[in-house]
């Protein structure tokens, strides 16, 4: 059994250990295995969504692609289809690569670079059999060799053109390039020397760093690459922004590219061309200042004042609202020039919005900007008669519902990143990451609390985490919130399954499971998968051998449970 090593240890290490590595001495079983990659893969029934690790996927019948690529070929031609096709490939590669590093890490390079072809046989583009792969990182060199059978590229290409004289597996070949490359950090060109598209039994790919396949090298502008000196001056880093690049997606303090977000900036940039009021509705959390306040910058007095009211915080006295608002030196007074924020107006006190809709009405007197924003529907509030009919149709003359996080799932890794650059910085915590389970349950969590609450756990999973260490569920999830299922994910045999152990404690299906649930889940499949030998079990689970009794007695669990 190998020896467990410190963090720092390995940190020491790792130069030597990631020098140079060859296929033939990978270590059975070395992380990450099949299963391993399988486990990034969830399925949210229900949700409309399959993730890999914290990217969305689609599933797609390939003949469904091999039209598209039939199309494409009959429209632009077959050299142009190439192209576009690789660069989509490299693309695809490359994301692959930073799932396994930040997910698996790169400490066995080995280990890393045979994930690949395992991903490549998952994604089901075709059955990757690893004929031998070396490389050696000082001197810039790799070699492989791979065999592709049933490639699913050139079944396509066959059943649309038939037999061709050239390599057809277009798309696919460029994956391990962008694959290998990003891994090692210098450029690897896989190329197609067999294909069955030509008549071959099996496809063959032929991976070299640039010098040994010598001559021309069309696929480096193809990928955007410049030719690397020898040895490199500095760390050499490959495009990913290939075919087309994409927006970053972070505009005035709102972070995320979804549907969802996007529908809500463009429909604040259009309100912004005019000085009518605007109402933001949606739950508490989602950011509806961080709009108002985009709204403002975009508007026509963007150096004016932004003067937000905390409506909420103005209930006492009756004349404390007036007093606050409509004052010589109230906040009304102050975002003259400029806009003036009300927020969760629906709490304003009745007779400031009868002073509020009189001033509002005289148009000749409003020398600001209103923007107000509401956590539940006016129409409720005005039906409850806690808020004035007439002050609600002037104030969201333009309307505009803020999605909560769970209706935009797909902005909540760049949210994570965000967060956890924010708070890795504040706090001087030099933590790595998120550990893949984390990842995985907060795409499948509901956030009550949307993107406030989500801050707030990464901050918690700062501060609690070891320095150097990954932030895990147990340092987010502390029993406060109700701990989601995890996603269904794909098992080996290709069935859904729940969770890793495959158990749904309490039998109670589709339940939502606490941390304790979680807890003893973990333990039971550890004890399970080490036939129920304790010192083993801790050392799988990465605790000492006392702590692992006093769960096992803590939950009264034997070998029965």
């Amino acid at each position: 059994m190998p020896r467990h090593i410190s963090l720092s240890e390995a940190s020491r290490r790792a130069p030597a250990i990631l020098e140079r590595g060859d296929s033939d001495l990978l270590k059975e079983g070395a992380a990450p295995t099949l299963e391993d990659l399988a486990g990034a893969l969830q399925f949210a029934l229900g949700d409309g969504r399959v993730w890999l690790n914290d990217e969305r996927m689609l599933l797609l019948q390939s003949e469904v692609l091999g039209q598209l690529r039939a199309a494409m070929i009959h429209e632009i031609g077959m050299d142009r289809t190439r192209e576009r096709l690789m660069q989509v490939g490299w693309e695809q590669g490359v994301r692959y690569a930073n799932l396994v590093a930040n997910r698996f890490g790169k400490s066995d390079m080995t280990a890393a670079l045979a994930a690949g072809p395992r991903i490549h046989t998952m994604a089901g583009h075709a059955k990757v059999v690893t004929k031998r792969f070396e490389f050696n990182l000082r001197k810039l060199e790799y070699l492989g060799e791979f065999h592709w059978i049933d490639s699913a590229e050139g079944a396509e290409h066959l059943r649309n053109f038939g037999t061709c004289d050239c390599p057809a597996c277009w798309m696919q070949v460029a994956v391990p390039s962008g694959y290998t490359s990003a891994l090692l950090g210098f450029p690897v060109i896989f190329r197609e020397v067999e294909c069955i598209a030509q008549g071959a039994q099996r496809c063959v790919i032929m991976g070299k760093d640039a010098a040994a396949w010598g001559g021309d090298m069309p696929e480096f502008k193809m990928f955007g690459i410049d030719q690397p000196p020898r040895p490199p001056s500095r760390p050499w880093t490959p495009p990913s922004d290939i075919p087309q690049p994409q927006e970053d997606g972070r505009f005035g303090g709102i972070i995320g590219n979804s549907p969802a977000i996007q529908r809500v900036r463009r429909l604040a940039e259009k309100a912004a061309t005019n000085r009518v009021p605007v109402m933001f509705i949606g739950e508490p959390g989602v950011g509806k200042e961080h709009f108002a306040r985009y709204l403002h910058r975009q508007g026509e007095t963007p150096q004016g004042p932004f003067v937000p009211v905390y409506c909420s915080a103005l209930d006492g006295p009756a004349d404390k609202a007036d007093r606050v608002l409509f004052g010589d030196d109230g906040l009304i007074a102050q975002a003259t020039g400029g806009t003036l924020f009300l927020n969760d107006v629906l709490a304003l006190p009745q007779v400031a919005q009868a002073n509020l809709t009189r001033l509002l009405h005289d148009g000749r007197k409003q020398r600001f900007r209103v923007i107000s924003a509401a956590s539940r529907s006016p129409l409720d509030a005005v039906a409850e008669g806690a808020f004035r009919a007439d002050l609600h149709y002037i104030l969201s003359l333009l309307p505009i519902h803020t999605p909560p996080l769970r209706e935009r799932r797909e902005d909540i890794p760049a949210l994570v990143e965000t967060f956890l650059g924010r708070f890795r910085a504040q706090h001087r915590k030099p933590v790595q990451g998120l550990a893949g389970g984390l990842t995985d349950m907060l795409l499948r969590y509901d956030f009550p609390g949307n993107v406030r609450e989500l801050s707030n756990m990464i901050e918690r999973g700062v501060i609690y985490a070891e320095p150097g260490g990954q932030i895990d569920i147990r340092h987010v999830f502390t029993g406060v919130e109700v701990a989601p299922d995890l996603a269904n994910r794909i098992r080996r045999d290709g069935a859904l399954g729940r969770t890793p152990g495959g158990a749904d404690p309490g039998g109670i299906e589709g339940r939502e499971r606490s941390l304790t649930d979680l807890e003893i889940e973990a333990v039971i499949s550890a004890l399970n998968a080490c036939d129920w030998n304790v010192s083993a079990a801790a050392r799988k689970l990465g605790v000492t051998r006392a702590k692992l009794d006093y769960r096992i007695r803590k939950h009264g669990l034997d070998r029965q449970t």
